[in-house]
């Protein structure tokens, strides 16, 4: 009888053990870009959770808006993790290395986005725009910080990529 639940127990801790590498292998911890994709990682450090972040970038001299939102209409947590990819075709073929700059917008209530991205001004805090060199392939780390009573601020991180560190 020992020896059957004792067979049993491996057994489970094996197909656990499996279960995890596998999903690790499906839904890996960070995203990584293809070589026609920029990821950028968008991280919240707020004092308190805000109802939508809201972006306007220029790449290569054309303009676009955009911007993240939960679709169940909740806020999006002080201190969340927020992806955002785009490839080369979105950003209309772009010759490499180029401008990539962006300006922040917080929406400190939730409203219902709307594709013009255009919100009370009581609820709208602007930060300053961040610019860098953007290439294809890479991710981009940004974290955004403050509170709605002295603003908040959109900070460059300098990230290391690791697809590029030489082990030897």
């Amino acid at each position: 009888m020992k020896r059957k639940t004792i067979g049993m127990i491996v057994a489970t801790v094996i197909v656990l053990g499996l279960g995890l590498a596998v999903y690790n292998q499906i839904i890996p911890d960070k995203y990584v870009p293809a070589a026609d994709e920029i990821a950028l990682h968008i991280q919240l450090d707020t004092e308190e959770d805000i109802g939508l972040l809201v972006y306007d970038y220029c790449a290569d001299s054309h303009e676009y808006s955009g911007g993240i939102s939960n679709a169940d209409g909740s806020f999006l947590k002080h201190d969340s993790d927020n992806i955002v990819v785009w490839n080369r075709e979105e950003l209309n073929h772009p010759a490499e290395p180029f401008e990539l700059s962006m300006r922040f917008r917080i929406i400190t209530e939730y409203v219902s986005p709307n594709y013009e991205n255009i919100y009370p001004d009581d609820i709208t805090k602007y930060m300053e725009p961040v610019s860098w060199e953007a290439r294809f392939g890479e991710s981009y780390f940004i974290t955004i910080t403050g509170d709605q009573t002295g603003g908040y601020q959109a900070v460059w991180n300098e990230r290391i990529d690791e697809r590029k560190i030489d082990p030897g």
